[in-house]
């Protein structure tokens, strides 16, 4: 016997609105597609928090190592009132609880909302060098923001999201690759969003209205799912908020270059003779691998699947998810990423050769002097940009300051700029910002550097922005930070809250004219995005490599003209760079996979090849010898 069919589809709406969304003070509850989650109601921010929710199996025993699989299990009611294990990392914090079993999130929603809503969704990956961060840090509480589209009258769901670090989540091996597990980390991130996608209706959020949000290796992450499987667009997110990071922030060694890593890995750990290596790192007990206290910098990898070639290369193709951006990066990113001690010209030139060394940029000696003529040691025009009395600091170096432009430049400033004229010149909608106001306690060497951000990000929800009144201009500038934010994330577009904000009117990014906004405490406004660009040609493309020669790439395609190498790629590298010497053993296991990638060698010496123009930043080219 059947009910009559308007019955019935009532009875289950009135069934379903119930199970999925009950937002009462005592108990808010959600039902996923596995079971029904209970979170918590805070009366102090009017939300209702649940933490620690998993979206993936535990990564443990057979599964350390190992590409993130989706949960297989359901349940009726769990609580989801505290956040999950952090994943291991080597830090001392005091909040910090840690395990394998990481793979958690949180969705933070406004109290009464209902599975009928369909709010926006704000999504947060922390940044952390993919060594540090968790959900749990303090630092990282969304309600701040959350909280800010309440104010707005615009409401949002956010989330936050663990992902494995270290060698946990990105240890390179042949095996590893073979079985399809490398990038583990940038995995899960994306299983993360996997279950967003599947399952933040039931919170009241719109899986069709994501926007992806992170800061320093959270926006590099972002910047790789940008570029991830050649740009095919899975349609798991629509928008991204990039601070200080980019798809070219991480130094993408080809895997020969974890040979040594790995072994002594290997051999610490008493697996160097297994006959299934990998086996054998997987039956370790967790506190023995975590005791190793393994520090070497294991980054992401093109591994034929997940990054089919490098950020530079598949930017030339078009190869990339075009969806409206909002970036920037910080006045003086360069006191974070420059070298103290460097007295003179030969000190800059011998350290560029060797930059961040646990993971290389590898700088040619002809780029190194290259980069000593286009940043001449003029301390007026080098950060911190502050400091316009022309102070050397000699106990940082009588050439400090020039070393911070440069390394500025190349690890934040030059990414940032080439990603914003990337999405630009494929039509897309992109703003740009230089974050430029220092944190009220910050030395006077250090000025707007890396990280400064994320306290105004998250708004003062560390407290760290300042006694009141003196400080009351960073307060005011962290609300309009926020009120851009969440105005980006309703409407693509951070000027539909100007109403509300004193913040100016922020420009699209333009090729023909660029614009930053510039974050000021006091008082922002707009400026040219032509800092160091007087006679570089940005239509000359990137560059790539082939038997010991570089040539101009053009649509993906090799031209012949190849007499020099245009400064105007080389790039934002969070953690080093885009371009690397693909070695023969890459690319055999690369074809060993099924990729139809040609891995184009390059030769050691025109070791920038495949890296975005740096030369954005500075006048001229660099002249290599062919």
């Amino acid at each position: 016997m059947y009910l009559p069919s308007l019955l019935l589809s009532s009875l289950l709406a009135h069934a379903t609105t119930a199970l999925l969304t009950n937002s009462t003070a005592a108990s808010p509850t959600a039902t996923v597609l596995n079971g029904t989650y209970n979170g918590l109601y805070s009366p102090e921010w009017q939300q209702d928090h649940f933490l620690g929710i998993p979206y993936a199996q535990p990564p443990v025993g057979p599964l350390r190592f190992a590409w993130p699989r989706e949960l297989n299990t359901s349940f009726e009611t769990r609580d989801a009132k505290s956040y999950g294990f952090s994943c291991y990392q080597y830090t001392t914090a005091a909040w910090l609880n840690m395990s394998e079993d990481c793979l958690t999130l949180n969705v933070i929603r406004p109290s009464g909302t209902t599975s009928h809503d369909k709010l926006p969704v704000l999504v947060w990956i922390y940044g952390g060098g993919l060594t540090l961060g968790s959900t749990a840090d303090p630092q990282y509480n969304v309600s701040g923001i959350t909280h800010v589209a309440q104010e707005l009258g615009k409401p949002v769901i956010t989330v936050s999201l663990n992902y494995r670090l270290g060698v946990w989540g990105f240890l390179p091996t042949p095996q590893i690759l073979a079985e399809g597990s490398s990038n583990a980390g940038l995995l899960d991130q994306r299983l993360a969003l996997r279950w967003i996608h599947e399952n933040i209706a039931s919170f009241g959020g719109d899986p069709t209205r994501v926007t992806v949000w992170g800061e320093s290796a959270g926006a590099q992450s972002i910047g790789l799912h940008l570029y991830s499987y050649a740009g095919r667009n899975d349609d798991l997110f629509q928008a991204a908020i990039m601070e200080s990071g980019g798809p070219t922030g991480a130094a993408l060694e080809p895997l020969a270059f974890y040979t040594a890593p790995v072994e002594n890995l290997t051999r610490t750990m008493g697996c160097y003779t297994s006959v299934d290596q990998l086996a054998c790192l997987r039956q370790l007990a967790p506190a023995t691998l975590y005791g190793n206290r393994v520090t070497q910098i294991w980054n992401p990898i093109v591994d034929g699947d997940f990054l089919t070639a490098y950020p530079s290369t598949l930017t030339a193709e078009g190869s990339f998810i075009p969806v409206p951006l909002l970036v920037g990066a910080n006045s003086d990113e360069g006191t974070s990423f420059g070298v103290a001690g460097l007295d003179n010209e030969t000190a800059i030139f011998n350290n560029l050769l060797v930059y961040r060394a646990s993971s290389p940029y590898a700088i040619s000696p002809p780029t190194a002097r290259r980069l000593l003529e286009l940043y001449p040691n003029d301390p007026l025009s080098e950060p911190p940009f502050h400091v316009t009395d022309g102070t050397i600091f000699p106990a940082k170096g009588l050439q400090w300051r020039r070393e911070c432009a440069i390394a500025g430049d190349l690890v934040m400033i030059a990414g940032r700029r080439k990603l914003c004229e990337s999405y630009t010149g494929a039509g897309k909608e992109v703003w740009s910002y230089r974050f430029d106001t220092p944190l009220w306690n910050a030395a006077i060497t250090a000025g707007a550097q890396h990280f400064a951000n994320v306290v105004f990000s998250f708004q003062n929800i560390s407290g760290a922005l300042g006694p009141l009144p003196a400080y009351q201009n960073y307060t005011n500038l962290s609300k309009q930070i926020g009120q851009a934010y969440i105005s980006f994330v309703n409407d693509h577009d951070p000027n539909t809250s100007n109403g509300n904000s004193t913040l100016a009117y922020w420009p699209r990014y333009d090729l023909n004219e660029p614009k930053n906004m510039v974050l000021n405490s006091n008082g922002s406004f707009v400026e040219d995005d032509t800092w160091r660009k007087e006679v570089v040609d940005s239509g000359e493309g990137a560059m790539d490599c082939e038997e010991g020669r570089c040539r101009k790439v053009t649509s993906g395609k090799f031209s012949d003209e190849a007499d020099e190498l245009p400064l105007d790629t080389l790039v934002n590298l969070n953690q080093a760079q885009d371009v690397l010497r693909l070695t023969s053993s890459h690319r055999a296991l690369s074809r060993a996979k099924g990729s139809d990638t040609d891995w184009g060698g390059q030769a050691d010496r025109y070791d920038i090849g495949r890296s975005p123009l740096l030369g954005h930043l500075q006048v001229a080219r660099v002249m290599v010898e062919l």
